[in-house]
C-alpha cells in the first residue's frame, strides 16, 4: 500500500523544548486539526499545518480533546482537574467545569450536545441546558471513552480491563470484562452497522485487538497485535478498517475482523494517538517526541471487467464479482489486503501482498459466478499490471512484460522500448493469446503469448491512456493522455476518425460498427463515419452490449439504455438497408420498424421489409410481402429493373396503394400507359369516389354521372358506409333517400346542407328536413325550413316545442291571429317554471281570465298559508282589479256579471283582511313594534268587525282579539278588555299567550269596569258614539252608515257620502260640483290644496289630496247647505240609504270638499269631508284612503302605495 506525507511539524513549548501529543482530533468537516500537547490546546488548518491559534486556559497537561458534532464547539481536558468548552467561532471559552481528579478522556454525543467526561474516580455527562455537571462513581479509573453513533451509549474503558456501557442517565446497560485485567487503553465504535450491528473496537495493554457488540458479545477472536497500543480510528469510506498506532512508533493498518493489511507511518517515538479525517484517505498521528504528521494513504481503485463481468476490491480485503446483466453479486473474502485482480472468461486472478490465487467458476455456464480456488502460489510479485489469460499470468513492470503460468515459474518476458500504460487481451486460443500493450511513447505492440517477438502496429504523437478493439478486431480505439481518441483501421492502417475530451472508451460487444465514449458527464454513441448522439450520464464507459452501456460511477456500475435509433436513421438515410437491420435487432421501437419496412419496401429489399414487419406482427403486409415474392419469382422484374421499368412502376403502385401513398401510387401508375383502370379501381375501394369522379369526369355527360354516383352511394349504404352514401345521393339529386339516411344516423350537418340547397317551392323536401331536424333537437334550423316556404303555423308549434319564446313573441307581431296559440302555453310554462305572476299577465294576453284568476287564486293562498299576509291581500287585491277588468266586457250575461260582482266584492275583502292582519302577525311575532298602540288597536277592531260575519282562512281571530285587548287596555278600554279576555278564556291559546292571559283577567278585576269616552267612534253623519265593538260591523248602528278608514292607521275619516238626485249623470254631477257658485265655497277653494283638480277619473296617475283652512269652518257650518240635508235625512230606517243632494246643493258644495271614487266599471261613490282642515289623499290606483301625512311618509319610505304596491313618482 503506498502512502505520502501531506505534513509534518514538531510542536515545541516556549522554552523549546517538544512536548507529547496526548489526543488530536479532527473537525466534523475537516478543515481544522485539534492538538493536546502540554498544557495548550492548539488548533491547526488540516491543509496546509498553520496554526491558527494555541488557546491558554489549562494550567496543567492537556490529555484530551473532543469536537461537537455540529463543528460549533470543542472541548479539552486537563490534568489539572479542568475541562473547558471551547467555542469554535471565537475560539474562546465557553464553560469550564472541573472534576475530583485529573481528566482522563472526553467525548462529544455525535447527535446531540452532551459531552461526556472522565475523571480518574467517576464520569459525568454537560449539556448546554444545564449549570451543573452530575458525576456518577466509577469503580475503577477511566482510560477512555467513547459513543455509540446513534448517540445512546456510552462505552467506558477501565484500568481494571472491564468496560463499561452506559445510557443517557448514567445507568450501566452491559458490563464486558477482559480477561487477565489488562488495561483498556482505548476503544472505538464502528460508525456504520456491520452484520453483527455496530462493532465496538477495544485496544489493551495486553496486545490485542477485540471486537465486541453492544449488548457485550465478542465477534471474533482476540488478535495479537505485539505491541502496546495507544490510538485507534476507524477509517475509509465504508469505515471498513482500523488504524492502530502504540508503542512500535509505527501506524499500521487493519481490517474490520482485525487482519494487518499495512503499515502507514514509521516514526521516531512512540505514537500516542491517531485520528482519520472524514472524507479524506488522510490519517494524522500524534508523537511522544511532538511529531505531528498527516499521512495520505493512495488507494487507487483495484478492478477489472471482461465482457460481462466486472470484479472490483471492497473493504481492502474482499473481492466482489458482478454479472452485468443478471445483476448477481459473488464475495471473495481473502483477509488480506488485495492489490490488483484480473478477469478472463471464467477465470479470476487476485494478488495479495505475498501471495497469488487464482480462481475458476463453471466454463458452461457464463452466468454462474460460483468461483472455486484453482491455484494458489506464495509470491511477492512487483509489478504496475497483472493480466490473466487461459493458463499463464501476464505481468509487466515498467517496459518489462513477464508470462508466468500458474504455479509461479516465468515462462517467456518481452522487453519493450517504452513504460507500458495499459493492456487488452483481444483473444487467441489457449497458450496462444493475443495482447496489445499501449506504451508511454505512443507505440501499439501486438504481442503474442507463444511468440517470442512483440509486433508494432501503429504509433500515435503522445501516451496512451487505454485500448480498445472493435467485435471483429479490425478497428482499435485509442486514448492518449491528452484525452484524445483515435479510431484506427487495422486493415488499412490509417485513423477513421478521432474525437477530443473523452475519458473512457468501448467498442460494442454486438456490432462492430458503433463505439461508446465519455466525458464530463456526457456518453456518446457514434457510428462509423456518422456524427454522434448524446445523452448525459456519470462515470467512464466499461462495456458496450446490445442497447445497453455500463458505466462505473464511484465504484458502482450503472447500466445506462440507450437508444440506437439515431444510428439507424444515419444508415436509413445513407440507403443502408441492411445494416440498418441488422442494428436495429437489437431493439427499436414500433416506429422505427415501421419506417425501416416502408423504405425497404420502396426499395423492393423484400428481405428486410418481411423482417421488419414480422417485428410489427403485421399479418396484413406479411401476406402482401409474401404475394410481392411470388410475383417476383415470377419475373414480373428483376433487380437489374430500373424505376422507371414499366414492371417497376407497376409494382411499385402496388406498394404506395397498399401503404396508403396514394398520390404516389398515382404518379407510378402513370408511369406506365393503360393503368387507369388501376387508378380507378384504387380509389373505388377507397371509396374516394370524387377522385374517380375526376378521371371519368372527361368522359361522362352529367346523367351518366349522376346514375354513377346514385350506384356508387347504393354500393357505399351496403357496405354500411352512410355518411358517404348520403352525400353521394345529395350529389345525385335523390334527396329522399339522403334525407332519410341523416335522420336515421343523426347527421345534423347532412340535412343542414340540404335545405339550404333547396328552394321554397321544394315543399316535400323541406318540410322532411324539418321533421327531421326537429326530432334532432335543432328548432332553430327546422324553423328556418319552415320559414323558407312560409309554414307560420308549425314555424309557431317549433318555437313553443323549444321555448324559444322571443322568436314566437317577434312572429305573432306580424301575425297577430296566433296570439292565443302563443301566449296559452307560454303562460303554462311560467306556471310550471314557479314564475305565477308572470303566468297570470300571460293568461290575461291569451284571453284566458278564468286560468289567470286561478293563478292568482294560488299564489294568495300559498302566501297565506307561508305567512306572507302582505302578498296574500296583494293577490287578492289583484284578483278583485281583474274581476272588474272582466266586468268591462259588455258582452257576458247577467248572471256571470253577478257572479263576478260577487267575487270582486270577496276578493276585496279578503285583501282588506289579509293586508290588516299583516301588521298585527308582525306584532306578534317580531321584537319591535313598528305602529302605535291607537294603531293596532284600530287595526283590531277593524278586523274584528269583519270577522263577525265570516272567517278568513289563516287569520286567527284569537291573535286580533289578543292584539285588540291588549292595546286596549293601554288606552283605557277596561271593559272592552275583560269582555275580551273572557271571551280568549274560550279559545285554545298557545301556552305563552294562555299565562297572560289568565294573568290579566285577574290583574283587570281590581280595575275600573268602564271604557274611556274619548276612544269611542262618533259617526259624521248622524254625531251617534258608537261602542268600540259594533254587532253591524263597520257601520254607524244608528244611522247604518259605513264607517271609513285610512288605510294606514285605520283612523275613522271625518267624511259623509251622498248621492245625486237619480236622474242625474255623472258628467253632470261632475260640472255642478264644479260651477262653485257660492260665495262661501268661492272663498273656500282658494284653501283647498288640491293634488290633482283635472283628472279625477280612475285611470289617472296621481293622487286626488284636499284640505281646507280652519278659517272658513264656522261660515260652513252656518252656511252649508249639505249639512242641513244631513239634519232632513232619514236616520231611523232599517236599510241604509246615503243623503240625496239635489243640483242647488252640488252646486252649494265646494269641488275641493268632495271625494270621488270612480272604480270602473263600479257605480262612482261620492263623499263630503265633514272636517274641512284634514287633508285626505286617494290612491289612484286602488283607490283607498289614506291621511295625507301618513301616506306621503309611507310613498316616501317605500316608494309605493302600502296597499296596492302601485310605484309613486
Amino acid at each position: 500500500m503506498d502512502t505520502a506525507q501531506v505534513w509534518s511539524i514538531k510542536i515545541k513549548g516556549k522554552d523549546g523544548i517538544s512536548n507529547c501529543i496526548w489526543d488530536i482530533c479532527y473537525s466534523p468537516d475537516g478543515s481544522h486539526l485539534v492538538v493536546a500537547s502540554g498544557n495548550l490546546v492548539w488548533l491547526y488548518d488540516a491543509n496546509n499545518a498553520s496554526l491558527v491559534k494555541s488557546l491558554k486556559g489549562h494550567k496543567d497537561a492537556v490529555y484530551c480533546v473532543s469536537y461537537a458534532h455540529d463543528s460549533s464547539l470543542f472541548g479539552s481536558g486537563s490534568a489539572d482537574k479542568c475541562v473547558i468548552i471551547w467555542k469554535s467561532s471565537t475560539l474562546e471559552g465557553l464553560v469550564k467545569y472541573i472534576h475530583n481528579e485529573s481528566i482522563q478522556c472526553l467525548e462529544f454525543n455525535p447527535v446531540t450536545m452532551l459531552l461526556a467526561s472522565t475523571g480518574s474516580t467517576d464520569f459525568g455527562f454537560w449539556t448546554m441546558d444545564q449549570k451543573n455537571v452530575v458525576k456518577t462513581k466509577i469503580s475503577a479509573r477511566p482510560t477512555c471513552c467513547s459513543w455509540k453513533s446513534d448517540g445512546q451509549f456510552l462505552a467506558i474503558g477501565l484500568y481494571s480491563g472491564v468496560i463499561s456501557i452506559r445510557n443517557k442517565e448514567t445507568q450501566e446497560v452491559a458490563k464486558i470484562e477482559r480477561p487477565c485485567d489488562s488495561i483498556i487503553w482505548n476503544l472505538k465504535w464502528n460508525p456504520l452497522r456491520s452484520d453483527y450491528g455496530e462493532v465496538l473496537a477495544v485496544i489493551d495493554w495486553n496486545q490485542k485487538l477485540s471486537f465486541y457488540q453492544s449488548c457485550g458479545r465478542q465477534t471474533g477472536k482476540d488478535h495479537t497485535l505485539g505491541y502496546d497500543p495507544c490510538g485507534i480510528t476507524w477509517f475509509g469510506d465504508k469505515y471498513e478498517s482500523i488504524a492502530i498506532c502504540g508503542s512500535n512508533r509505527m501506524c499500521h493498518l487493519y481490517s474490520s475482523e482485525g487482519v494487518r493489511l499495512a503499515c502507514i507511518s514509521k516514526q521516531q517515538s512512540w505514537i500516542w494517538c491517531c485520528c482519520a479525517r472524514k472524507g479524506y484517505n488522510q490519517i494524522a498521528v500524534g508523537c511522544q517526541d511532538g511529531t505531528l504528521e498527516t499521512i495520505q494513504l493512495l488507494l487507487d481503485p483495484v478492478n477489472s471487467f471482461y465482457k460481462d463481468r466486472y470484479a472490483f476490491r471492497e473493504s481492502l480485503t474482499d473481492v466482489v464479482v458482478q454479472h452485468l446483466i443478471t445483476e448477481q453479486k459473488a464475495r471473495i473474502k481473502c483477509r488480506d489486503y488485495v492489490k490488483k485482480i484480473s478477469l478472463f472468461k471464467n477465470l479470476l486472478v487476485i494478488q495479495l501482498v505475498e501471495k497469488i490465487l487464482i480462481y475458476e467458476s463453471p466454463h458452461d455456464d457464463m452466468k454462474d459466478l460460483h468461483y472455486r480456488l484453482r491455484e494458489k502460489f506464495s509470491q511477492q510479485i512487483v509489478c504496475q499490471h497483472l493480466i490473466i489469460i487461459t493458463n499463464n499470468l501476464v505481468v509487466c513492470q515498467d517496459n518489462c512484460i513477464s508470462c508466468v503460468n500458474f504455479k509461479g515459474i516465468k515462462e517467456r518476458e518481452w522487453i519493450v522500448d517504452s513504460s507500458v500504460k495499459c493492456i487488452r487481451v483481444i483473444g487467441g486460443l489457449p497458450n496462444k493469446e493475443c495482447l496489445l500493450l499501449g506504451l508511454k511513447n505512443g507505440q501499439i505492440i501486438q504481442i503474442v503469448v507463444d511468440n517470442a517477438f512483440p509486433i508494432v502496429v501503429t504509433k500515435v504523437l503522445n501516451e496512451i491512456c487505454m485500448l480498445d478493439i472493435s467485435r471483429n478486431q479490425d478497428k482499435l480505439a485509442i486514448l492518449d493522455v491528452n484525452k484524445t481518441m483515435y479510431a484506427f483501421s487495422m486493415e488499412k492502417k490509417e485513423i477513421l476518425f478521432q474525437e477530443p475530451n473523452v475519458l473512457s472508451m468501448t467498442w460494442s460487444t454486438t456490432n462492430n460498427d458503433l463505439i461508446a465514449y465519455s466525458g464530463n458527464n456526457v456518453l456518446f454513441i457514434k457510428n462509423e463515419q456518422f456524427p454522434s448522439h448524446r445523452q448525459y450520464t456519470k462515470g467512464i464507459t466499461l462495456s458496450f452490449t446490445g442497447t445497453f452501456v455500463y458505466c462505473l460511477h464511484e465504484n458502482t456500475i450503472n447500466r445506462v439504455e440507450i437508444s440506437l435509433t439515431p444510428a439507424v436513421y444515419h444508415y436509413l438515410g445513407n440507403s443502408q438497408l441492411n445494416e440498418a437491420y441488422h442494428l436495429g435487432c437489437f431493439g427499436l421501437t414500433e416506429q422505427d420498424w415501421k419506417i425501416i419496412g416502408r423504405l425497404a419496401l420502396n426499395k423492393l429489399n423484400l428481405k428486410v421489409a418481411k423482417y421488419a414487419y414480422m417485428q410489427l406482427e403485421d399479418v396484413l403486409i406479411l401476406l402482401f410481402i409474401q404475394q410481392l415474392e411470388e410475383r417476383y419469382k415470377r419475373g414480373e422484374w428483376t433487380d437489374k429493373d430500373t424505376v422507371n421499368n414499366s414492371n417497376i412502376s407497376i409494382v411499385l403502385g402496388d406498394i404506395s396503394a397498399y401503404l396508403g401513398n396514394f398520390t404516389e401510387a398515382v404518379v407510378n401508375y402513370n408511369r406506365t400507359s393503360g393503368q387507369q383502370h388501376k387508378i380507378i379501381e384504387m380509389y373505388t375501394d377507397l371509396r374516394r369516389f370524387n377522385e374517380v369522379h375526376e378521371i371519368m369526369s372527361t368522359n361522362c355527360d352529367v346523367n351518366e354521372r349522376k346514375l354513377l354516383l346514385a350506384k356508387n352511394a347504393d354500393w357505399a349504404k351496403s357496405t354500411n358506409e352512410y355518411r358517404t352514401a348520403a352525400k353521394m345521393y345529395i350529389d345525385a339529386g335523390e334527396y329522399i333517400k339522403a334525407i332519410e339516411l341523416s335522420d336515421q344516423h343523426g347527421w345534423t350537418d347532412i340535412l343542414l346542407d340540404i335545405s339550404r340547397r333547396l328552394d321554397k317551392g321544394d315543399h316535400e323536401y323541406l318540410e322532411r328536413c324539418a321533421r327531421s331536424l326537429t326530432r334532432l333537437g335543432e328548432y332553430a334550423f327546422a324553423a328556418d325550413c319552415y320559414a323558407k316556404y312560409g309554414d307560420i303555423e308549425n314555424q309557431l308549434n317549433l318555437y313553443i316545442e323549444s321555448h324559444n319564446w322571443e322568436e314566437a313573441f317577434t312572429l305573432v307581431e306580424k301575425h297577430h291571429v296566433y296570439t292565443r296559440k302563443v301566449y296559452l302555453p307560454y303562460a303554462n310554462w311560467l306556471a310550471e317554471n314557479d314564475k305565477f305572476e308572470e303566468a297570470q299577465a300571460a293568461f290575461i294576453k291569451a284571453g284566458l281570465q278564468n286560468e289567470a284568476i286561478s293563478v292568482l287564486e294560488q299564489l294568495a293562498t300559498c302566501a297565506a298559508k307561508e305567512s306572507r299576509f302582505d302578498d296574500a291581500g296583494f293577490y287578492y287585491w289583484k284578483l278583485s282589479a281583474l274581476c272588474l277588468d272582466m266586468l268591462k266586457n259588455e258582452t257576458i250575461t247577467e248572471t256571470v256579471h253577478h257572479d263576478l260582482l260577487e267575487q270582486y266584492y270577496d276578493f276585496q275583502r279578503k285583501a282588506d283582511v289579509y293586508y290588516v292582519y299583516h301588521h298585527i302577525y308582525r306584532f306578534l311575532h317580531e321584537p319591535f313594534a313598528s305602529h302605535m298602540p291607537e294603531t293596532y288597536f284600530n287595526m283590531a277592531r277593524y278586523l274584528t268587525h269583519i270577522l263577525q260575519f265570516g272567517d278568513v282562512a289563516e287569520v286567527s281571530k284569537a291573535a286580533v282579539l289578543y292584539t285588540l285587548a291588549k292595546h286596549g287596555r293601554k288606552l283605557g278600554a277596561y271593559k272592552l278588555t275583560k269582555q275580551i279576555y273572557n271571551k280568549l278564556q274560550s279559545f285554545h291559546l298557545p301556552f305563552k299567550m294562555r299565562n297572560e292571559v289568565d294573568l290579566c283577567s285577574i290583574t283587570l278585576n281590581s280595575g275600573p269596569m268602564t271604557d274611556s269616552e274619548e276612544i269611542n267612534p262618533m259617526c259624521y253623519r248622524c254625531s251617534t258614539i258608537n261602542p268600540l265593538i259594533n254587532s253591524l260591523g263597520n257601520r254607524c248602528i244608528n244611522c247604518k252608515e259605513p264607517f271609513i278608514y285610512s288605510f294606514i292607521t285605520l283612523e275613522q275619516l271625518p267624511i259623509v257620502e251622498f248621492i245625486p238626485e237619480d236622474d242625474l249623470s255623472y258628467e253632470e254631477v261632475i260640472n255642478y260640483l264644479q260651477s262653485d257658485t257660492s260665495s262661501s265655497s268661492l272663498s273656500l277653494s282658494k284653501n283647498v290644496k288640491h293634488e290633482n283638480e283635472n283628472n279625477v277619473e280612475m285611470n289617472n296617475n296621481y293622487s286626488q289630496t284636499f284640505k281646507i283652512s280652519h278659517e272658513q269652518e264656522n261660515s260652513m257650518l252656518s252656511q252649508d247647505p249639505f249639512m242641513a240635508k244631513l239634519l232632513n235625512s232619514d236616520l231611523i230606517s232599517e236599510a241604509y240609504s246615503p243623503v240625496q243632494l239635489d243640483i242647488a246643493t252640488l252646486k252649494a258644495i265646494s269641488f275641493n270638499e268632495v271625494i270621488i271614487i270612480n272604480n270602473s266599471p263600479l257605480k262612482p261613490r261620492f263623499y263630503k269631508s265633514i272636517l274641512p282642515d284634514v287633508s285626505i289623499t286617494q290612491c289612484s290606483v286602488c283607490h283607498k284612503l289614506f291621511y295625507s301625512d301618513d301616506y306621503e311618509m309611507v310613498t316616501l319610505q317605500q316608494g309605493r302605495c302600502p296597499y296596492c304596491h302601485a310605484v309613486k313618482e
